[in-house]
């Protein structure tokens, strides 16, 4: 008799074409131009800015006020437009926001990697956000806790509905923040 799924599972398997979907959107961004490190960075800040984290977890308004400062420099200096305004997204369930905030830090890390490919001295001094440390510690325990709990029940349910709902406001960010750099009259184009 094979094992029940846990929760961290099914988030990973539910939430996989959603993900994927995200992914896709930031991958596609060349982060060694000008352009393009706006726009993800824009995007993040968004995003960020809309989430009012729910209580409790690994994750928190501490950490989204430290991705935000740094997103907040990096834009400073790159003189990049203002990031778009998203609608307020109210969490109440903090697995979901340490499911997607903590596996976006490891995310970024990658993403990293492709900004340092940049040769414009301008790009390279946009690293604090870039920079965060990746929380690998605090991602571990996450998963670790969610491969405990079970896959099913209203609490897991409501889990994934707002994991979901993060990357869908990632994503309206992203589509939002290409919007604004497209029609941006003073478009740096190094």
């Amino acid at each position: 008799m094979t094992p029940p799924r846990s929760l961290r599972q099914r988030l990973r398997s539910d939430l996989a074409p959603c993900h994927d979907q995200l992914d896709r959107f930031f991958s596609d961004i060349d982060l060694a131009t000008w352009s393009g490190l706006s726009l993800f960075l824009r995007a993040h800040r968004a995003a960020f800015a809309a989430i009012r984290p729910a209580p409790g977890g690994r994750t928190g308004q501490p950490l989204l006020d430290t991705m935000i400062a740094a997103i907040d420099a990096d834009l400073r200096h790159l003189q990049a437009p203002p990031p778009p305004l998203m609608p307020a997204l109210t969490l109440t369930h903090a697995g979901a926001q340490d499911y997607v905030l903590l596996g976006s830090r490891l995310g970024s890390q990658v993403l990293r990697r492709r900004w340092q490919g940049a040769t414009d001295p301008l790009l390279q001094g946009a690293e604090a956000y870039l920079s965060l440390p990746p929380l690998t510690d605090r991602w571990r325990a996450y998963c670790e806790a969610a491969g405990a709990r079970p896959a099913e029940g209203t609490e897991a349910d409501a889990e994934l509905a707002q994991a979901c709902l993060l990357f869908e406001l990632f994503l309206a960010a992203g589509h939002a923040a290409r919007r604004d750099i497209a029609t941006s009259p003073s478009q740096r184009t190094a």
